[in-house]
């Protein structure tokens, strides 16, 4: 995966994450002096593998469990852990990915100082971490590194030469106007499709262009546009031109898009359909030379995930000047490598990208930055080796007995469904019997054969990394679907569910304190781990997931008066976390359908969890109380615990309006005020805070 947010290739929309706070998301910012960073990270990795499974000094003994378990379990970590400068959130996933990236580095720094046989995968991983941390070379090269696409672009002299533009570019993954990717046909599992999709906008999502609640920032991103055309050589005059081209042509194609609401939809964007059809929504791309410009092999038919946003390129491309769409080209490549650039392009990256749309003080130091970037290239190749040194076989022997309970709780939620018909009930436990759990790594690993890298240039290694990912998912065409393949590296701390494979992933990095502990009692590790793997599990049965039967197919599998019912539940639910004020001063709303999914996987999740840790009783009491915690209060503690984080107001906004979780702290308080099971753990009742009446509960799975 990528380091760059705006990748060409983004992480599909059918893989469901348990949270956002991971590599393949997280922006380049850097901070601290080197040494100081290394003790920072030192520390971390200190604090994760000696802290203890539940520590009564993190909560605020001045808040009931009753009225706000969130802050009553993490109130005084919170306010002991402020948010380091450099980072826009802090918390568990932040401290445990501190200990990846410090394994991470160790890796990258033994192979950059090691002479290594060529090709070998400790070559590429020391030569690439090496050019990108030579800003010497890197501040003496500036734009040079980049003069071959910008002659390309200079060089354009009509609008015919379009074509073969787009197709270059996208092979590097600068991605403007539209993106390209090789994936599962949602509706034949087994057979590779063509997705093109929308791409090229600076801002997250479409309410940036066009919310008048944004206007000041649009504003900031016109600037932020300027100062990087004078940067390339352009006159103050030029320059604004430019950016006021950028933002006509972004702000159109936004206006095209679907928000992040409607890309919920999936059956929305799945648009079969010949290139002769594609030719005529956007006849301004000769799309049979695009595609061999690009290195595609034949094929028949895509998928468009937005006719009308192609519609809207094809009349840009008419109506607008040539000078606008070079312009918006050289912004676009520019803007896809700027935190690999010389000094002043990264640190005008930041002041934007970092400062004002995030709240980041500070940048992360290079060596982080890098680090990112060297593992989106080789990401399975520095797997190899964090394995070996970071994952323990014994580890992931007890989280596959846990993978078995979940499962087997979960057969007996689903036969219990009241609103569920028999039917709907065989189909759904065909599915659940169906799913690929994989657990720490791939049993097959990628090959990086044929990759050149060295230590000239760190731009065109990254380049020259993008071609090879694009020849590679290209190469899936001529090919079945591979369901043996990963789509996260094991050093991530993250966790996914993809409904085209009906499988379950859980990386190496997941699997460790504070998510799995093997000294703790099985009441935490249910309560963080368990209900990980039952909000993965979850997914495959949320308003999304539910689209997707066993085989991974996008078909429906539910009667109608069941799928009525299904509804009418997680309409609920959405109105219920639309109820939630992420920031009071702005009255700022948790979005509830955005978030539907995700909430769905929560509550489903920690209840089988929950259910799971009973049956891991096998019908005898939970074990006497540690700490002064019962077996059940230890299990929502330990649930509560692992999403304890504060968030910068900035990036908390961005957060609302663009990602389908919600804030953290509504992670925990909205699922456990609908679960009676908590009620009876901390003998909450009416008149508490955390209390919802009995005909307000939502119960799902």
């Amino acid at each position: 995966m990528r380091d760059n947010v705006y990748f060409h290739a983004p992480i599909p929309k059918s893989f469901y994450l348990i949270s956002i706070t991971n590599k393949m998301k997280r922006k380049l910012f850097v901070a601290l002096t080197v040494v100081g960073a290394l003790a920072f990270t030192l520390a971390m990795k200190q604090a994760v593998d000696n802290q203890k499974p539940i520590d009564p000094g993190n909560f605020n003994d001045k808040v009931r469990a009753q009225d706000d378990f969130f802050e009553y379990v993490n109130g005084s970590w919170i306010r002991n852990n402020p948010i380091p400068a450099t980072e826009v959130n802090w918390g568990n996933f932040s401290v445990l990915n501190e200990k990846s990236l410090s394994a991470l580095r160790s890796i990258c720094e033994e192979a950059a100082k090691s002479t290594n046989p060529a090709g070998s995968n400790a070559q590429m991983i020391g030569d690439f971490f090496a050019a990108g941390m030579d800003s010497v070379s890197i501040e003496k090269m500036k734009f040079g590194s980049l003069a071959p696409e910008l002659k390309m672009i200079n060089d354009l002299k009509d609008k015919k030469g379009v074509t073969r533009l787009l197709a270059q570019l996208h092979r590097q993954q600068v991605s403007p106007a539209f993106g390209l990717y090789v994936m599962a046909d949602m509706k034949n599992s087994n057979v590779n499709a063509v997705y093109v999709f929308p791409s090229g906008m600076g801002l997250p999502e479409k309410s940036y262009y066009l919310g008048a609640d944004m206007a000041a920032l649009r504003e900031k991103y016109r600037e932020h546009v300027k100062n990087m055309f004078i940067l390339m050589g352009d006159d103050a005059a030029v320059a604004q031109k430019n950016a006021d081209a950028v933002l006509k042509i972004e702000t159109a194609l936004a206006d095209s898009s679907l928000s992040a609401v409607e890309q919920r939809d999936q059956e929305r964007q799945y648009n079969k359909m010949t290139i002769a059809a594609l030719g005529t929504l956007c006849p301004s791309v000769d799309w049979k030379n695009y595609c061999q410009q690009l290195g595609a092999p034949a094929f028949g038919e895509l998928i468009v995930s937005n006719p009308a946003y192609m519609k809207q390129v094809n009349h840009l491309m008419i109506t607008e000047s040539l000078d606008a769409w070079k312009a918006y080209y050289r912004w676009h490549l520019v803007h896809s490598v700027a935190p690999k650039m010389h000094e002043a392009v990264t640190a005008e990256n930041f002041n934007f990208y970092g400062m004002v749309l995030t709240g980041a003080k500070k940048q992360q130091p290079r060596w982080k930055r890098v680090l990112s970037a060297t593992e989106g290239a080789l990401g399975e190749a520095l797997g190899q080796e964090y394995v070996k040194k970071n994952f323990s076989a014994e580890s992931k022997k007890r989280v596959n007995i846990m993978v078995d309970n979940l499962i087997e709780a979960y057969k007996v939620r689903i036969k219990s469904r009241t609103w569920m018909s028999e039917e709907t009930k065989t189909a759904a436990l065909a599915k659940l019997d169906r799913i690929i759990r994989k657990l720490g790594y791939p049993d097959k690993w990628r090959d990086y054969k044929g990759l050149q890298v060295d230590r000239k240039s760190y731009v065109r290694n990254y380049f020259r990394s993008n071609q090879f990912d694009v020849a590679w998912n290209l190469g899936k065409l001529s090919k079945p679907v591979d369901k043996e393949e990963w789509g996260m590296s094991p050093s991530t701390v993250n966790a996914y569910y993809n409904p085209s494979y009906n499988e379950i992933v859980f990386p190496a990095a997941i699997m460790q304190p504070p998510f799995f502990n093997p000294d703790a009692d099985d009441a935490v590790n249910y309560g963080a781990m368990g209900a990980v793997i039952g909000h993965e599990l979850t997914h495959g049965f949320d308003d999304q997931g539910a689209m997707f039967d066993a085989e991974g197919n996008m078909k429906n599998w539910w009667t109608q008066a069941d799928m009525k019912n299904f509804s009418e539940r997680t309409k609920m639910l959405s109105n219920q976390f639309s109820v939630y004020v992420a920031i009071d001063s702005l009255n700022l709303h948790v979005n509830g359908d955005l978030t539907l999914g995700e909430n769905i996987a929560d509550l489903g999740g920690l209840t089988i969890a929950y259910y799971a840790y009973k049956r891991s009783l096998e019908g005898k009491p939970a074990p006497a109380k540690i700490d002064g915690f019962s077996g059940e209060q230890r299990f929502f503690i330990s649930w509560a615990q692992g999403w304890r984080n504060s968030q910068r107001p900035n990036a908390l906004i961005n957060m609302v309006k663009t990602n389908p979780h919600s804030p953290a702290k509504f992670r925990v308080l909205g699922p456990l005020s609908n679960m009676p099971e908590f009620y009876t753990a901390f003998e909450v009742k009416e008149g508490d805070k955390m209390y919802r009446k009995q005909e307000e509960r939502i119960e799902i799975w």
